[in-house]
């Protein structure tokens, strides 16, 4: 069972940009085997998520922004330029991180029967519309 779970900070995004933000995210929890979603600002404060109920919002949110973070300095030390995605493979199944413009990272939680493929195409369409719905703020 997945609960919806929404955090907007006095200074986040307008409710009309979250329930956008919502959508967008709501989509991508439909894929089969995505077990959860959420939009982080890269300084670790969530903006939308939702996740099963055993997930804890902050800790994604941190998660993901370190993720992103750890990935940018990888590629650039190594000498490659930008990094499309991260995916952490575990047993229990894989967690996508993507950039989503320059402040803040989209996370996908996969259970092990998700299609990686689909779920990598459908991120990547987010990204987009999540990224001109960000631009103004």
């Amino acid at each position: 069972m997945v609960t919806a779970m929404v955090e907007a900070l006095a200074t986040g995004p307008p409710p009309a940009i979250l329930t956008r933000i919502t959508g967008i995210l709501s989509t991508l929890r439909r894929l089969p085997g995505v077990e959860g979603v959420a939009l982080a600002r890269r300084d670790g404060v969530m903006v939308s998520a939702m996740l099963p109920q055993t997930g804890d919002s902050r800790r994604v949110a941190s998660i993901s922004a370190g993720l992103a973070g750890t990935a940018e300095m990888a590629a650039e030390e190594i000498g490659r330029r930008e990094v499309s995605h991260t995916i952490v493979a575990t047993l229990e199944g894989d967690i996508v991180v993507r950039k989503v413009g320059e402040d803040h990272a989209l996370s996908v939680i996969l259970r092990p029967e998700a299609n990686l493929g689909l779920v990598l195409l459908h991120v990547g369409r987010a990204t987009g519309e999540l990224m001109l719905i960000l631009k103004p703020i």
